[in-house]
């Protein structure tokens, strides 16, 4: 039995590998669309010539941009609308479209325009890490999508790092996870030079494992003036195994607060991981959340919440209009600190299913 839900769960992976994936689409002067979203990006991919603008190769040296994001006015929360045909036309009026993208040539460059950033919040950065098998245009795009979503008035910010464009690349992912832990600290220490008062990071899948690797690195180095910055972290459907992570949390001090999961025990996904692994299951999965109140993490279940478009029920809290809604409506994280917000969205979510 085991096996054979093992065997769905990959099979599911490879059909959603097979659908098209998203690209950028660039159209400067239409008078038409939505709001637009303002999405800053560090990357460790190579930049590209094509149209997703960097690619899935690994490189040491931070590249910097900034991506204008228009946000259809028939957009529902939850998804990105993709052109349905892109190769032939885009239309800004139902689809996600770029209306400028600006390249940074150096992080002095980078830091000025984060200054000058139109965030209404310019104390307070969040930056989003992406996936496992995202691309580019994925990533930004998702970042648009939620940032537009929970109305963020706070500095977006997209660490893209190398991911590949296959599902059957897993374990290079997991390798390139662990190469893209020195981006993201070089990130993380670049905004806390801007003297932002407030950072987040909302992490998703093998992106939870970049983040808390970079957590636990920061702190053995001893980068207090970094970590007493960071004000709060969302991991959703992490993707590492749960031994490893009660290890990093130990050595994670100050760990920062809040400090949110948010878990599935149908996520697809993680099944598939834990199978490819040899685990039982990864921390997105746990039931017994016992060891993460130990050291302070909040887990929000998600399992029942089943009004959004993932199929393989792996961001469910970026794509459910139910959460989203939820989101929406709470203070900014870095506010929520002395709160037990795990247990305050719990409660959220448990009495919106009872309605």
């Amino acid at each position: 039995m085991r096996n054979s839900i093992l065997f769905c769960a990959l099979f599911a992976l490879f059909l959603a590998a097979c659908n098209e994936r998203g690209t950028i689409s660039v159209m400067p002067d239409t008078p038409l669309g939505g709001p637009v979203e303002e999405i800053f990006v560090a990357t460790t991919r190579q930049p590209s010539a094509g149209v997703d603008v960097f690619s899935s190769l690994r490189t040491s040296q931070l590249s910097f941009a900034r991506l204008d994001v228009s946000i259809p006015p028939t957009h529902k929360a939850g998804r990105i609308e993709w052109p349905e045909k892109p190769e032939k036309s885009v239309d800004p009026a139902t689809d996600f479209v770029t209306k400028k993208i600006v390249r940074y040539g150096s992080a002095a460059k980078f830091a000025t325009a984060l200054r000058a950033s139109a965030a209404p919040a310019k104390n307070e950065a969040v930056v989003f890490v992406h996936g496992f098998n995202v691309t580019f245009a994925e990533g930004v795009y998702r970042l648009a999508q939620i940032s537009h979503d929970v109305k963020n008035r706070s500095t977006a910010v997209h660490y893209s790092w190398p991911a590949t464009q296959n599902t059957l690349e897993y374990t290079r992912d997991r390798d390139s996870a662990l190469f893209a832990r020195d981006g993201l600290q070089t990130l993380l220490e670049l905004l806390v030079a801007q003297n932002y008062k407030r950072i987040v990071i909302v992490a998703h899948s093998i992106g939870s494992s970049v983040v808390v690797e970079t957590l636990r690195q920061l702190s053995l180095e001893k980068k207090t003036h970094v970590t007493n910055k960071l004000t709060g972290v969302v991991l959703i459907s992490p993707d590492i195994d749960t031994n490893l992570f009660e290890i990093q949390l130990s050595r994670i001090k100050p760990l920062p607060k809040p400090f949110v999961i948010f878990g599935d025990e149908a996520d697809i996904a993680l099944k598939a991981s834990a199978f490819l692994t040899g685990k039982n299951n990864r921390v997105g999965q746990l039931k017994d959340t016992e060891i993460l109140r130990r050291y302070g993490v909040q887990f929000v279940n998600v399992t029942d919440v089943d009004d959004g478009e993932d199929r393989l029920s792996h961001s469910v809290a970026i794509t459910s209009p139910t959460v989203l809604s939820i989101l929406e409506k709470l203070p900014a994280m870095g506010s929520l600190e002395t709160q037990n917000e795990g247990a305050v969205l719990q409660r959220l979510l448990d009495a919106r299913r009872k309605r």
